[in-house]
């Protein structure tokens, strides 16, 4: 709520928004979202009020998340229970009131929409989470795919991409309007370099190491070799490669662009690929503070489940990791 502050005060330069943990380095969503906030909890000094808030952010995150489950079905009722028992998740949410809880919020709200293959309004909401931060565009490799899938040409898939560059236009018009490099430059800036103090999964490295651009080159080149296999996997899981053209002949341009899609996804299958598609890029992260344990923590018992993993070792996974970022404070190698 401190980089709130100045933009309450009239600066629109991002370059200039400021907190206590350093620059803001979110999308203007973020902004406006904990503006609000500011404004319920009588300039941050309700505290109480803003942890029920965020209780209701965390309950509704659950239940969308049990919703994604149940649609994708054969999910055990081991799995469900295991997404209750997290108490860095409550901490996330209900102590600390990231704004992570919130995008992985609108995340899971999108992916119910494409669920139900609503991909142009599920699109709308994917847009909103990575307005309040970018991590979720971690899902955008497996969400391209299945554009590709459902329209069954790059228009479609354009189409449906134009409407989430529309929405970050009119989320951040205040400050492109006014400083657009600043704006993009903060926002949206890929080669920020982490703290080493915070990092998690890479503690293990000396910090000149961590830092260095090799080791951030190499888990780029990683991650995209890992979704190219990946997404053979998921093209013969969905019955085999269908034909995408660059458009349908038979179509207007309009229609193209913004027709009904061509083919039906299961389920299960959307499910499958967005959870997947962002758990390779948690895997390949150059830096997870504690915090961004709730992008991939809901996805732990699913993924276990469709990996047949026998419910011991799926506990004993889901306890070595809850630990790790529940309880070792601060990271050790």
């Amino acid at each position: 709520m401190q980089e709130v502050e100045g933009y309450e005060s009239g600066e629109r330069d991002y370059a200039q928004l400021r907190g206590g943990t350093g620059p803001l380095v979110y999308p203007a969503l973020f902004v406006y979202v904990f503006k609000g906030l500011k404004a319920l909890t009588q300039d941050g000094a309700d505290i109480f009020k803003g942890q029920c808030i965020f209780a209701a952010f965390y309950v509704l995150t659950v239940a969308l998340v049990f919703v994604l489950y149940r649609r994708a079905g054969a999910v055990p009722a081991y799995a469900y229970a295991l997404l209750c028992l997290s108490k860095r998740l409550h901490s996330i949410f209900v102590l600390r009131l990231f704004n992570d809880g919130v995008a992985m919020l609108l995340a899971y709200a999108s992916m119910a929409l494409f669920t139900r293959q609503r991909w142009r309004g599920g699109c709308v909401i994917f847009s909103l989470a990575v307005g309040i931060k970018m991590n979720v565009l971690l899902f955008a490799p497996g969400l391209l795919l299945l554009l590709l899938q459902a329209h069954g040409s790059w228009a479609g898939a354009i189409g449906c991409i134009s409407i989430c560059a529309v929405v970050q236009l009119l989320i951040g018009a205040e400050f492109l309007a006014t400083y657009p490099v600043q704006y993009i430059k903060g926002a949206f800036n890929l080669g920020r370099v982490f703290m080493y103090k915070w990092t998690v999964n890479l503690k293990f490295l000396d910090e000149a190491t961590f830092v260095s651009k090799p080791v951030a080159v190499g888990l780029l080149l990683l991650h995209v070799a890992v979704l190219a296999v990946f997404a053979r996997k998921w093209l013969r899981g969905a019955g085999g490669v269908a034909p995408i053209r660059l458009w349908h002949s038979d179509r207007s341009a309009l229609r193209n662009l913004f027709g009904a899609p061509q083919r039906e996804l299961t389920a299960d299958y959307v499910v499958s690929t967005m959870l997947v598609s962002n758990f390779i890029g948690v895997v390949f992260a150059r830096s997870l503070h504690y915090q961004f344990y709730s992008w991939y923590f809901h996805a732990l018992p699913f993924l276990c489940v469709r990996a047949r993993l026998p419910l011991p070792l799926t506990v004993a996974l889901f306890g070595a990791v809850e630990y790790s970022f529940g309880y070792v404070l601060p990271a050790t190698p």
